[in-house]
Order: C-alpha cells, then sequence, then structure tokens
C-alpha cells in the first residue's frame, strides 16, 4: 500500500520521533512536492529532520488543472496530496485537516491521519502504547480533541481515563 503524506501529520511524527513507522507500515512512501517545500522552510521546527527523512520520497504530481482546482479550496500540500492519491489508486492519503479530509472523503479517496497511525503500529506491535505520544504532541502545541483522544486510547486498550 501507498501513503502520500501531507504535512502536518509528517510534522506530527517528526516530534513524537515516530516517521520510522510510515516505512514499517507502507510498502511506499510519497511526499508531494508542495509538501516537501513546506516542511523544509528553515524556520519550521524539525525542518531538518523532516528535509533528510522525505527527500527519497518527493514526487511532483502530473495534473497540474486538477491541482489548481483544489487550491481554490484548499492549500498547496493538501492540493498536491489529493491530485497524486487519484493519480495513485492503491494509495491512502495522510491528512489531518478537517477540510481536506473532508474534499478526500467526498473523491472517495482512502484517508487516515496521525493517530490512525499510530493505532495501526499499535495494533501491529510495533509500538507499544500510543499515551506518551499523544501528550506529547499536546505538548508541542498540535491540537486534539479530547474526543478524538478518548476515542483512540479507547481503541488501543488504554482507557479513557487517561485523556
Amino acid at each position: 500500500m501507498i501513503i502520500i503524506a501531507d504535512s502536518s501529520p509528517l510534522i506530527s511524527l517528526a516530534i513524537i520521533h515516530k516517521l520510522h513507522l510510515l516505512k514499517d507500515i507502507f510498502q511506499e512512501i510519497i511526499v508531494p512536492n508542495s509538501v516537501f517545500e513546506e516542511i523544509i522552510k528553515s524556520e519550521r521546527k524539525y525542518s531538518s529532520q523532516l528535509d533528510e527523512w522525505s527527500k527519497p520520497f518527493v514526487k511532483k504530481c502530473n495534473n497540474i488543472e486538477a491541482f489548481n482546482a483544489y487550491r481554490i479550496s484548499l492549500g498547496k500540500g493538501e492540493s498536491e496530496a489529493i491530485v497524486l492519491s487519484k493519480e495513485n489508486r492503491n494509495s491512502i492519503l495522510l491528512l489531518d485537516d478537517k477540510k481536506a479530509r473532508k474534499v478526500a472523503k467526498y473523491e472517495n479517496l482512502k484517508v487516515i491521519g496521525t493517530i490512525g497511525i499510530l493505532i495501526s503500529a499499535k495494533e501491529k506491535g510495533l509500538i507499544s502504547e500510543i499515551n506518551s505520544s499523544l501528550k506529547l504532541l499536546e505538548e508541542n502545541d498540535i491540537h486534539l480533541s479530547k474526543s478524538l483522544i478518548r476515542k483512540a486510547l479507547e481503541m488501543t486498550g488504554e482507557g479513557s481515563d487517561s485523556a
């Protein structure tokens, strides 16, 4: 399976030192060129780590007309990720942005978020728990709703009283 990653989940996974999970779970990783340009900006936290990690996976979309159409309502990274997902039918979009997720689902594209990656990694035995990662994300100003945290902890058997 191919994963096509947007910037927010990549940044989140870098914060919690879990970028390696994408290689462990998926056969192929695609980082849209627009996403790469966004995550390597020098003023961004983790930009040098993301630059080094992402380089082998960078790819541009072919359908510029579709990219420009999505750009009317979405950012460059989300737009290119959606177009690349349409160009790579056997793919999953790694998106956290609600608006972009809504568009992707409307287009019948498969979507997973950062927390979904953590849940999948725990289910596959790649990590032993997700609670510490969720706390670290919150400590680094990554907004997670209490209900989402509670649901994720319940799904992984880590209990709802931890949120």
